[in-house]
């Protein structure tokens, strides 16, 4: 009974870490671009790279000291798309204007792309809620 405890909590931790070092990761690739662009700065892609590859170590270090023999069992295989699953349901609520938090979400990393790859410098500053 403990060992499955410790199987799944071990698994929610490395989902979630996951899931921070995919994000953080996918943030590198745009704010790289930002810099190449000249629309943003190397602050940013330091902090996206931080935010990416120290989840990314943790997870290597998990499972680098963790027994091999875990990783296959069910309970370590729920735990890790735990994190994942209980976003994905988060993102579906909906907020009290109606909308969904996922919409909100997107739309917020939509402005967020748009700012660090400098699309409404071109156009004169025309703002967030001209997307081109």
């Amino acid at each position: 009974m403990i060992e499955t405890a410790i199987s799944f909590a071990l698994g929610l931790v490395l989902g979630g870490f996951g899931v921070s070092a995919c994000w953080g990761l996918f943030w590198s690739v745009f704010a790289l671009a930002g810099v190449l662009r000249g629309t943003s700065k190397w602050q940013v892609v330091r902090a996206s790279l931080t935010a990416g590859l120290v989840p990314l170590l943790m997870v290597v270090a998990m499972v680098w000291m963790m027994d091999s023999a875990r990783v296959g069992t069910w309970p370590f295989l729920l735990g890790v798309v735990g994190v994942p699953v209980t976003l994905l349901g988060l993102g579906l609520r909906k907020l009290p204007d109606g909308t969904r938090v996922g919409e909100r979400l997107v739309g917020g990393a939509r402005t967020m792309m748009d700012t660090m790859l400098g699309r409404h410098h071109e156009c004169g500053g025309c703002g967030e809620e001209h997307h081109h």
